[in-house]
């Protein structure tokens, strides 16, 4: 009896939970059917749009919830839900790829918050976060600005009573730390959404959605025990949900679980499954790629290559509906390998060209969305600076009336604590400008060095997997094309010739990708990294390489140790370029946490310091870098005598 008790009780606190979920998009539908023009209506509209599939709203549902938003806010003057309908278009924008314009979408509606008398509205700042977040995260290149986005987001939704923003708020959040690879955060900021959830009045789906979000971050982190207890609880929350959505999350997100045990057949079926889920639902054709590729991927593993192209053609057909490139590339890629596999070399190889094609348009679109939010924070700081200045001058003007109401009483008193209160000021306003100046000098030569190394990072990332992989496949299908072919001995060597040939192109590429960023460097550290280079430089050479090392046991920040390693990397190759020397000496000493010393000495022929100084562009560039890390140079050199380069420079460590 006392079971069966228990039973129903848990019964009825999930179907009224589900019945608190349901009345609110009821009454927010409610208020849309009324067909009234004003800041409710448009409101609501904005509402049922943000919160899309989550609660069974289509896309095509969602993106007409928009447009009546937009149309009633411009109609009512209502600049906070103008501003947030620009924000769901945005994210709208986000979802199909098109990220350029949905960065300048959600500028528009950041622009329209600055202006506006509602700056202090909580809900859709913290929107506006979001959405920039989401727009940022697939770049790539604004990994901590994308956290910082999110984590601004959550500290306003917190400031809330609205549990489903900060639901999505705590969502994003733990999905930047995934995208960081930092899974000790990703499941403490999992945990503390979990505890929210669970805390009443519960929202089912809420609820559901923190189990579901806990288990990817314990699968992430290697942990399956707790990532399967968690899935379980999400599994037992889906009936009481009644979310389609989310039910297709679940059974994709186990499909990808069981390919990764091996579990082919039950992979294959639950995929099938969130398939079925998906036409019988009108979800997302967003969700539609995703299992759609899934199943194409899952059947090449199964061997059966005739269903694999099936699927992965209608992600192809799909993907160009919806203009979904990065899908479309996926699609491409997979297909050239399942036409490999078929022997179709002439369809694999035009597949791979358009996969090529595709990559190069995709990483021009980012380029794009780099450039324009750069341009943004830009002209953000730019507005900024011009509003302190305006409240500057107003402040100066308050001063002078008031100096001028006095100056009747006691003028010569004012006059006299004016002038030394001007001269004062002036003082103050020289050194601040110098100060100014030489952050701004420092701020501009960071930007440049970090821009530098994430194009080399993003350059070296695109040689070897995009070039690498296109030119490894053609190697590939050249070999095999070899033993179908009958060949004279002259043809035979010549193509035997033409494969050396690609094989020392390959070996090439990659050598020019280790060098723009090597991955020892970013793997095993500075030491390592510096060793290697110089044992691979010096390798049969005339003259040799010595590096030593004090007290770099510990790694340094990431950042730090790119640095380092150029500087010294221009240094080795001033020296084996110019000096003509047989010994060169590399010299890392660490004193304390903050300070390193670098010196690189060699044997040669040495030069004018002053005037190589003056015209040595490699110089400028070392001096710049060993600038940002608020470091010193000292050159010694002689004609015949050698040349002595000492550095010392602040450093940072972690781990």
């Amino acid at each position: 009896m006392k079971k069966w008790l228990v039973t129903f009780g848990f019964l009825f606190f999930f179907l009224i939970a589900g019945l608190c979920q349901k009345a609110y998009v009821n009454e927010l539908t409610d208020i849309v059917n009324q067909n009234k023009q004003d800041s409710a209506s448009a409101a609501a509209c904005n509402w049922l749009a943000f919160m899309g599939s989550d609660y069974n709203i289509s896309q095509s549902k969602a993106a007409e919830m928009t447009e009546k938003a937009f149309q009633i806010s411009e109609h009512i003057n209502n600049k906070t839900q103008k501003a947030f309908a620009l924000l769901n278009k945005s994210l709208a924008l986000t979802a199909k790829g098109k990220y350029d314009l949905a960065l300048i979408t959600g500028n528009q509606a950041k622009d329209i918050l600055n202006l506006s008398d509602t700056l202090k509205n909580t809900e859709v700042l913290s929107i506006y976060h979001f959405t920039i977040g989401m727009i940022l995260m697939p770049q790539g290149s604004f990994k901590e600005e994308t956290l910082a986005n999110f984590l601004k987001a959550l500290s306003l939704a917190k400031k809330t009573d609205n549990s489903y923003l900060k639901s999505v708020c705590y969502s994003s959040v733990g999905k930047a730390f995934d995208f960081l690879r930092q899974f000790e955060h990703e499941i403490g900021i999992n945990k503390e959404f979990l505890n929210f959830a669970s805390t009443p009045p519960i929202d089912t789906l809420i609820l559901a959605k923190a189990y579901n979000n806990l288990g990817s971050a314990y699968m992430n982190a290697g942990d399956q025990l707790n990532a399967e207890k968690n899935y379980s609880e999400f599994e037992l929350l889906l009936p009481h949900v009644k979310s389609p959505y989310l039910s297709w999350i679940f059974k994709n997100n186990k499909a990808h679980r069981l390919i990764g045990n091996q579990q082919n057949q039950e992979a294959i079926q639950s995929a099938l499954d969130a398939i079925e889920i998906i036409k019988n639902n009108n979800l997302s054709p967003l969700d539609k790629l995703a299992t759609y590729y899934l199943l194409g991927y899952m059947y090449s593993i199964d061997n059966d290559l005739v269903k694999s192209k099936a699927y992965l053609d209608t992600t192809f057909a799909i993907a160009q509906e919806v203009e979904s490139k990065e899908y479309e590339m996926y699609a491409v890629s997979g297909l050239a390998t399942v036409e490999g596999l078929l022997g179709n070399y002439k369809a694999s190889a035009e597949y791979l060209t358009r996969q090529n094609e595709l990559a190069e348009s995709i990483s021009n679109e980012k380029s794009k969305i780099n450039a324009n939010f750069l341009n943004i924070q830009y002209q953000t700081e730019r507005k900024e600076a011009e509003m302190a200045i305006q409240n500057e001058r107003l402040r100066q003007k308050n001063i002078l009336n008031y100096i001028l109401i006095g100056g009747v009483i006691a003028l010569v008193l004012i006059m006299l604590l004016g002038f030394r209160n001007y001269n004062s000021r002036q003082k103050l306003q020289k050194a601040k400008i110098a100060e100014l100046e030489t952050e701004k000098q420092l701020l501009a030569t960071q930007s440049l060095l970090k821009g530098q190394e994430e194009e080399r990072s993003r350059i070296a990332k695109d040689l070897h997997d995009g070039l690498g992989g296109l030119l490894s496949g053609v190697k590939l299908q050249l070999g095999a094309m070899k033993g179908n072919l009958i060949l004279t001995e002259e043809n035979g060597t010549a193509f035997n010739r033409v494969l050396n040939n690609l094989e020392e192109s390959i070996s090439e590429m990659r050598r020019v990708a280790h060098n723009m960023m090597p991955e020892t460097l970013l793997k095993f550290g500075l030491q390592q990294a510096l060793t290697d280079y110089g044992n691979g430089l010096s390798h049969q050479q005339s003259f040799t390489i010595q590096c030593e090392f004090r007290g770099m046991e510990k790694r340094l920040d990431n950042t730090t140790e790119v640095v380092i390693y150029r500087i010294v990397q221009e240094l080795i190759n001033n020296a084996v370029k110019h000096s003509e020397a047989t010994s060169i000496l590399v010299q890392l000493m660490r004193h304390d946490e903050e300070h390193l010393n670098i010196t690189v000495e060699d044997n040669g022929k040495g030069f004018e310091v002053n005037e190589v100084q003056t015209n040595s562009a490699g110089l400028r560039n070392i001096a710049s870098r060993v600038k940002y890390l608020n470091g010193k140079m000292d050159v010694q050199s002689e004609l015949g005598n050698g040349t002595s380069i000492y550095i010392e420079c602040e450093i940072k460590s972690y781990g």
